[in-house]
């Protein structure tokens, strides 16, 4: 009896760590974006934005990389900022992060929603001031929420606390100007060095303009 009751605790114990491991490695999205403005079609917005993103995570970092003629690369370093570089130019931009724009009007969890990449996937169906959100994630990749506390812009922390951690594995967000679809087509778990999210040297370091 005690030898089965103690292999229960074992088996809590070893669960509990798994769980708290954080996804380190490489995410790989599909992108579509739809202009609601029709300043461009879906083609255009693909070729300059482009149709693919990929997410390197690690800790309490990111970095993304588009492929599109901007070839936007995004960083965040674990603080209260989010910089942006453009193919072009000898700028990198940035933008507070430890503000949240948006005010949430509802939530909604759903589970089972949908099944992605072979995943049974739950949903948060979120309405905010500015449009909708509908975040997808399974509890197969996550990190520790607590890592990204400074990076409320774009609901980030939102939504990884109420996922507890789990990384989206779809994310569509809807506004009035703009309709962004990403979708995960790989995910990757590796180690990453460091140096994959330091902020380029040599650049000027400049606000972001307001839209």
């Amino acid at each position: 009896m005690k030898t089965k009751f103690l292999s229960f605790i074992l088996l809590l114990v070893v669960n509990s760590i798994v769980a708290q491991k954080s996804f380190e490695g490489v995410i790989t999205y599909k992108l579509s974006f739809h202009d609601k403005t029709g300043e461009m079609s879906d083609e255009e917005a693909a070729q300059f934005m482009g149709s693919e993103q990929v997410y390197y995570i690690k800790g309490n970092k990111y970095k993304s990389v588009m492929n599109g003629m901007l070839s936007m690369s995004q960083y965040y370093t674990g603080k209260d900022s989010i910089y942006t570089r453009m193919a072009t130019g000898n700028n990198l931009m940035y933008l507070k992060s430890d503000e949240q724009k948006e005010e949430v009007l509802s939530m909604k969890e759903k589970k089972s929603a949908a099944k992605i990449m072979g995943k049974n996937c739950d949903l948060l169906d979120i309405k905010t001031n500015e449009g909708t959100t509908q975040y997808y994630f399974t509890y197969d990749f996550k990190v520790n929420p607590e890592d990204y506390k400074n990076h409320k812009y774009g609901l980030w922390y939102y939504c990884l606390d109420k996922a507890n951690g789990s990384l989206p594995v779809k994310l569509i967000m809807d506004t009035e100007e703009l309709k962004l679809t990403i979708e995960a087509v790989k995910v990757e778990n590796k180690e990453l060095d460091d140096a994959i999210f330091e902020l380029p040297k040599g650049m000027n370091i400049i606000k972001m303009p307001e839209e």
